[in-house]
């Protein structure tokens, strides 16, 4: 890529260290295991076998034990365990099970997530309590210095229990304060939080058990890291890790970068650029580097030289080559291979600083040709591989193909399978926002993937302005405030005349700030206002234990007969509100959340006719603490029903050799006066999928009713208009089409 096509972006890094553990004699004791559940546990609960891998993996020697064997996962592990299906807590204690399997087991470390059954069966929060105390009393019978590990189990919405959703939030509201109460100094419990960010839509088969994709993807991604901490005697984490969807220090203090993008490789001599960007409150710099193909290589010296300049001004070093940028539509571009290589090739450079660095891949590694991008997701693999076996255990960070911008979705359809590559599972995906992320809802629903799917994101280049459109810098700054997600701009100084106005300082000189400076570094969710210096340089301060104040009571608006828009006064809080929990009743039933928002606002979709519908909602920091829950609003859905004057066109594409399929739609508006917002609603009839978030809409689903609600540029049509809206999903057998559709809770024709 030439100067003015510069991007870059961000990656980190996580420890992998030996395992050494203190012998009792001559021979260092292996820490035994115990999953401890029903048959989210134990049927067949192949989050056991992801995690099994990733301990092993990650040079972790383990012991699971239990008298259940290892169901069949698609590969061989160590899967002994006591996840007995359809069993309760209150029952285990009733029937005075787990003492047998304790005896022959003999953990040291027992994971537990149990209580679903219990739910189910409408057993009180404080019985399923009582019997976990019990049966800790039990465990610590058998070793006094046994670690608990608990979970606050997953949701559940099964179809026949209404209110077990709402159970759940109870239970899991009162087991942090069980666990404090009872944990002690010889024998610690640690709470890990499975429910938050866990979709029963997309995560279950069933509203109870986890798919074999996502699901158990999710719940492994929890476990993880509380069971190395629970390993104790093997080594601490080093460096910067992924961590679920954040990244974290060694310390697993959450770490959001903010910062901007330095050509170094093009100005070697403007070292006083780093101190000059920490001056604005950076906490990160992302340095442009050459392997060879195009630009220097930049020697293991120099990256020694950089890392160093780094470090002195308390900056997170994200380290990219730039050589790579537009592969396949770039003449002269190098590949993701011959990128590892480099960074092989300095190796002795980057090992040890796990802590301070970063290791960026490749700059926007693919251009658009379609059959070279498709290639992503196997080249980055590749590379992630290879720089594993050479023992480099940074965090990574993997730039999107499409010149960084992703457009064809491609690393959003397979970023989890690239991360599931990574041995450490320590890569963290970054995007290119320019003129394809023009609008705000472009901008959320690639946030909105990521985040929905559990993969860490950050946004490795933006800016203000680009020749391929008018980037939407406000929300992507907002937004990225909000989620927690890092951002860094393009770039300090030295771009080529035609892309100037991406400079954020006149000729490296930082009293001389050009609009676009002053908006990144010194505006609204800008660097300075926003960016928290690492811990491993002293930054951070003191744990948050502040929640947010309690939001406005909200109202409601645009109510149909199948949706609806809830508006509220916004939090405050001393650091920072990063989303609110919806939660919803209907008619006079429990409470249970429906959904989240990053911003003071919320519309709900798919709602029945007719129907009384409460709301209340709550504030969230990016420490976890929550706000009191609001006011109550109550609203009432129209009567919908009829033949309404609309027209819907389906039409699904089978994709050959595979059972995904593309569908298109086509809303029509037959009547005589204009519709103001729209939310078409159906279902499917034989399991069909939708992969979100699709085009056109924002689509949503919930077993098998589907609803897709209008964005901003197509929610109005006039008499006789048409939008066209779409999305891909998965089928198994057969694909037939919806048998009706409504819009706005009327029915339409079709055809």
């Amino acid at each position: 890529m030439t100067l003015r096509m510069l991007r870059a972006v961000v990656t980190g890094l996580l420890l992998a260290a030996c395992v050494v553990i203190a012998p009792t004699t001559a021979v260092a004791a292996t820490p035994r295991i115990m999953a401890l559940g029903d048959s989210i546990t134990g049927s067949p609960g192949c989050w056991r076998a992801l995690l099994a891998k990733h301990l092993q993996d990650t040079g972790h020697t383990v012991d699971f034990v239990g008298s259940l064997s290892a169901p069949g996962c698609g590969f061989a592990y160590d899967g002994e365990n006591e996840g007995h299906g359809g069993i309760l807590a209150t029952n285990i204690v009733r029937d005075n099970q787990l003492p047998g399997w304790l005896s022959s087991a003999r953990p040291d470390v027992v994971l537990m997530h149990l209580g679903t059954n219990d739910v189910w069966n409408n057993i009180p929060a404080s019985t399923i309590l009582s019997a976990y105390t019990t049966m800790l009393g039990q465990m610590r019978a058998s070793n006094p210095a046994i670690k608990l590990v608990v979970a606050q189990i997953i949701p559940m919405t099964p179809a026949n229990c209404s209110a077990c959703a709402q159970r759940v939030v109870d239970l899991n509201a009162a087991i942090p304060g069980w666990a404090r109460a009872n944990s002690t100094t010889a024998s610690p419990i640690t709470v890990v939080d499975q429910w938050t960010g866990f979709d029963t839509a997309a995560d279950t088969t069933d509203g109870v058990h986890p798919t074999s994709s996502t699901g158990i993807q999710k719940i492994e991604s929890r476990w993880y890291p509380a069971v190395v901490t629970a390993l104790g005697s093997q080594p601490a984490a080093v460096g910067l890790r992924v961590d679920g969807t954040q990244v974290v220090e060694a310390n697993g203090t959450p770490f959001v970068m903010r910062g901007v993008n330095h050509a170094h490789v093009w100005y070697q001599s403007q070292t006083r650029a780093f101190a000059d960007i920490k001056s604005f409150g950076a906490n990160t710099v992302r340095v442009v580097l050459g392997s060879g193909q195009r630009w220097g290589p930049t020697p293991a010296s120099e990256v020694s030289s950089v890392i160093s300049l780094c470090k002195q001004s308390k900056l997170i070093c994200v380290l990219e080559v730039h050589d790579t940028t537009g592969y396949g539509e770039q003449s002269g571009a190098a590949t993701l291979d011959q990128a590892a290589t480099y960074w092989i090739g300095v190796a002795s450079a980057l090992k040890g600083q796990e802590n301070y660095v970063v290791i960026n891949l490749g700059n926007e590694p693919f251009g658009n040709n379609a059959q070279v991008s498709a290639t992503w997701a196997s080249a980055t693999s590749s590379a992630i591989s290879r720089l594993r076996g050479a023992g480099l255990q940074h965090l990574l960070m993997a730039d999107a193909p499409m010149w960084g911008q992703d457009w064809g979705n491609i690393m959003r359809d397979n970023a989890a399978s690239v991360l599931n590559a990574d041995p450490q599972r320590n890569t963290v995906f970054s995007i290119h926002m320019y003129g394809v992320y023009n609008t705000a809802d472009k901008v959320n629903a690639y946030f909105d993937a990521f985040r929905t799917a559990g993969l860490p994101l950050v946004v490795g280049e933006f800016g203000h302005n680009h020749s391929d459109g008018d980037p939407d810098e406000d929300t992507i700054m907002a937004q990225a405030q909000a989620r927690g997600l890092g951002y860094l701009g393009w770039s300090w100084s030295g771009n080529s005349s035609d892309v100037g106005y991406l400079d954020m300082v006149n000729s490296f000189n930082p009293a001389s700030l050009t609009s676009w400076g002053e908006r990144l570094l010194n505006g609204a969710n800008g660097v300075r206002q926003t960016s928290k210096e690492a811990t491993i340089y002293g930054g951070g301060g003191p744990a948050d234990t502040v929640a947010p104040s309690t939001p406005g009571t909200p109202t409601a608006s645009g109510v149909t007969s199948s949706g609806l828009t809830l508006n509220w006064t916004a939090s405050t809080d001393n650091v920072g509100v990063t989303g609110y929990d919806v939660l919803r009743a209907v008619g006079s039933g429990s409470f249970a959340q429906v959904g989240s928002a990053a911003t003071n606002s919320f519309t709900d979709s798919g709602l029945t006719p007719s129907t009384t519908y409460r709301y209340q909602v709550r504030a969230k920091d990016a420490a976890g603490n929550v706000s009191a829950t609001s006011g109550i609003v109550s609203a009432t859905t129209g009567t919908g029903g009829g033949t309404g004057a609309c027209k819907v066109g389906y039409s699904a594409q089978n994709w050959g050799g595979g059972n995904g399929f593309t569908a298109s739609v086509t809303i029509t508006n037959t009547g005589t006066s204009a519709l103001n917002g729209w939310t078409l609603a159906f279902s499917y009839a034989n399991g069909q999928r939708v992969t979100l978030p699709g085009w056109g809409a924002t689509f949503a689903q919930s077993g098998a009713a589907v609803t897709a609600t209008n964005l901003s540029w197509n929610g109005s049509l006039a008499p006789n208009a048409s939008t066209n809206i779409g999305f891909n999903g998965t089928y198994s057998g057969s694909n037939p089409a919806p048998g009706s559709f409504t819009l706005n809770g009327s029915t339409c024709t079709t055809g």
